[in-house]
């Protein structure tokens, strides 16, 4: 934590010190508001929480999509092209319109600024104001388009002020809206908190609580987006319309899918992840889930050569080895990576001391001393973990799975009485959420059809038989392949 404090500190101290952006500040659009809101501004808050919230999740569906279909389609072999042929759609497209024309830094700091009320065009003009909303409107459509193409494109593209600023652009014009609504009907009951004498509608705020609810909805963080926004107005008056906004659009977002755009890009690519947001109800126990001892590739303390082990490394595919005392105890002493198994039988072949014949060992204990020959022992023990994590056979799914959402480990080794049975890695826990979600899809769909076959407008001869309910297997030889 301390470390972190210093950090940010000193990043703080050298930006205020080099003023990259000209301004005077640490952001590039960091703004400051000399007016506050009124209470019947949260239902217009409210209604950007909810626009943003559809708006970011269609984003998100459709870049995942377009991701998706670039790693399956002939376009992942051509991809310095499509680099090229996006960009110059870009340009083209961008052209056609100012607001994407400006660099999106400039755009969104434009979006978040206050108008003084002197300004006769742009975004503060009255003259072309529905000009500038319908704008700002197609700007946004077009900017969620072109992010969702350039995003897995084969050159750094990210989602976050893309995602800034189609938000602003959707708040700013719908805070353009309301300025119209008071000041053509100021007389409404509505606007009746309003004082007469002092500008009551300040679309920038408005700018900027789009933006945060965007990025609540694109990315589904709450608290870390209300303290950036907090940072860049300097106000705490603004904080509540945010936290209402964000919250607005995370819960509409979450209604749509609990995953964000980073979260779909794990899964996309098939990563073992666990989120920790959400609970897993998973049955079974351990014993059906792990890979059996028999069927693993184990390395014994001792009796392994530095021929047999370059031959284990180079036909092996797994990543790591439990280190047992023999084949016939499967007495567990310790797991080794494959990574530093490699390194160290790689040092040992430069090494001039040792042969293909050298012993190897890989545990400490009065039985399981290297043996006395001539040759050099490779000792591996100094990189073997000989207090692996392990659990008891029989151990309930659900605990399996919080020990690898809480503790971040990769593999859990199964013992009884300090013997090895098999071993659990976090892709078979995802492998398994995954199936069991479709197994539960499919065990609703046959009682859905029969309830609908049992409606007096429905029934037939041949009603759908009913499903024997129950609770499906964890692996079974029916089980959908992943």
């Amino acid at each position: 934590m301390w470390r972190s404090l210093f950090c940010a500190t000193a990043a703080a101290v050298t930006l205020k010190l080099l003023n990259p952006f000209r301004n005077g500040k640490l952001v590039p659009f960091q703004v400051t508001y000399d007016r506050t809101w009124d209470l019947f501004e949260l239902w217009f808050f409210v209604t950007i929480g909810l626009v943003c919230g559809v708006v970011g999740m269609l984003q998100n569906r459709l870049t995942l999509y377009l991701m998706e279909y670039r790693q399956r389609s002939v376009l992942k072999n051509f991809a310095r092209g499509e680099v090229v042929v996006v960009a110059l759609g870009t340009a083209l497209i961008s052209y056609l319109s100012v607001y994407l024309r400006a660099d999106m830094v400039t755009l969104v700091s434009n979006l978040f600024t206050e108008c003084t009320g002197q300004e006769t065009d742009g975004l503060c003009g009255h003259k072309d104001r529905a000009g500038n909303v319908a704008s700002l409107l197609v700007t946004s459509v077009l900017r969620v388009l072109l992010t969702s193409v350039a995003c897995g494109l084969a050159v750094p593209a990210g989602m976050f002020t893309p995602s800034m600023a189609t938000g602003a652009s959707i708040g700013r014009a719908f805070g353009m809206v309301v300025q119209t609504m008071h000041e053509n009907h100021a007389s409404w009951r509505l606007f009746a908190a309003c004082r007469p004498d002092v500008p009551c509608i300040t679309p920038g705020v408005y700018a900027l609580v789009g933006a945060a609810s965007m990025l609540a909805s694109t990315t589904r963080m709450t608290v870390t987006v209300v303290v950036i926004m907090f940072e860049l107005t300097d106000a705490l008056i603004y904080v509540l319309p945010i936290m209402l906004a964000v919250t607005v659009s995370k819960s509409v977002a979450d209604a749509f899918g609990k995953d964000g755009y980073f979260e779909g890009i794990i899964h996309l690519n098939g990563y073992p992840f666990l989120s920790m947001d959400q609970e897993y109800v998973l049955h079974g126990s351990s014993d059906e889930l792990m890979v059996r001892a028999s069927e693993m590739t184990v390395v014994t303390a001792t009796g392994e050569t530095l021929q047999s082990i370059s031959e284990l490394l180079r036909e092996s595919p797994f990543s790591g080895f439990p280190v047992v005392r023999s084949r016939e105890s499967m007495q567990l002493l310790g797991y080794i990576s494959k990574s530093d198994m490699a390194m160290v039988a790689k040092r040992a072949r430069i090494s001039s001391l040792h042969t293909d014949a050298s012993p190897c060992c890989f545990a400490h204990g009065s039985n399981v001393e290297p043996p006395s020959t001539q040759l050099q022992v490779v000792d591996f023990r100094p990189w073997v973990d000989s207090t692996p994590i392990t659990i008891s056979h029989g151990t309930n799914i659900n605990l399996v799975a919080e020990t690898f959402r809480q503790l971040g480990v990769r593999y859990l080794l199964i013992v009884h009485h300090g013997a090895l049975l098999g071993i659990i890695t976090k892709k078979d826990i995802v492998r398994v959420v995954r199936m069991q979600s479709r197994n539960y899809a499919r065990a609703a769909l046959p009682p859905l059809l029969a309830w609908f076959s049992s409606l007096p407008s429905r029934q037939t001869d041949s009603p759908l038989p009913q499903q024997q309910h129950g609770r499906p297997p964890i692996l079974s030889s029916e089980s959908p392949a992943l």
